[in-house]
């Protein structure tokens, strides 16, 4: 064997037995089974975080749905940047968490994976063999953006429902860069009706934004209270938004709601 010949082996031997070293490092893809058919109710999620993606790739490809072999999924890991934990600390400050998303062509809501690195997520979460992984798989009815920028030391009131939670994110300015447009459309955003105290919370929060914001965010601060008087609820939640259009010189039209 010529003197090349011979240290393109070794060289090639020594490869090899780097990767299987590096490879045998690698922790081996949790045996987790896709929900897409058995869907989690959120609401009993026994942790939620609010955070920022770091990072989404993939673990295995393809991955025979359970409900349907035929179909393909792929079971993906999601890198976590944790700056708020609204249920079930103590959690890392970055935590990997897995979910099974579409492989193949799909056709129904928002699924799973439909963000961007960089994005703020609130995530319903579980354990699942020993990893952290999304309540649902799928369809996305576990994550909601957050666009109102960083909510630093936020801590939940234990005494009241989440959903209080998720109006302070929703309609409250957090720190760092805010999109305009991005936050404008999260405040057009409403909680369900049927927590006590919750609407007159948000109107709150509703009544402030558009004292202290202007053009886009002011607008769908205004056009929020705006239905509130218009929608079937309490006489004193009309009144208490009515009032806060008011006091804010929110300026709609009684046809379609838009305001200035």
């Amino acid at each position: 064997m010529s003197k090349w010949r011979l240290v393109a082996a070794v060289t090639l031997v020594t490869g090899i037995a780097l990767f299987l070293t590096w490879s045998a490092a690698l922790p081996p893809a949790p045996r987790l089974v896709d929900q897409v058919d058995r869907p989690m109710r959120r609401e009993s999620a026994p942790i939620i975080v609010v955070g920022v993606l770091v990072s989404d790739t993939v673990v295995r490809t393809p991955v025979p749905m359970r409900s349907d072999p035929k179909y393909p999924l792929q079971l993906r890991k999601l890198v976590v940047d944790v700056e708020n934990v609204l249920r079930g600390a103590p959690i890392p400050e970055i935590i990997n968490v897995y979910y099974f998303g579409f492989a193949g062509a799909f056709d129904g809501p928002r699924p799973l994976g439909f963000w961007r690195l960089g994005d703020r997520r609130i995530l319903w979460l579980r354990r699942d063999s020993g990893v952290l992984r999304t309540a649902c798989d799928g369809w996305d009815g576990c994550t909601e953006g957050v666009w109102s920028g960083a909510h630093v030391g936020y801590r939940p009131d234990q005494q009241n429902p989440l959903q209080f939670s998720l109006v302070d994110f929703h309609l409250t300015r957090g720190t760092g860069t805010v999109n305009k447009i991005a936050f404008a459309t999260e405040v057009s955003w409403q909680e369900p009706t049927g927590v006590p105290g919750l609407e007159e919370y948000a109107i709150e929060k509703l009544r402030y934004l558009a004292l202290t914001e202007q053009d886009e965010i002011k607008s769908s601060a205004c056009g929020s209270l705006w239905l509130y008087t218009v929608d079937r609820v309490k006489l004193n939640i009309k009144r208490d938004a009515k009032d806060a259009m008011d006091a804010a010189q929110c300026r709609c039209t009684d046809s379609d709601g838009h305001c200035d």
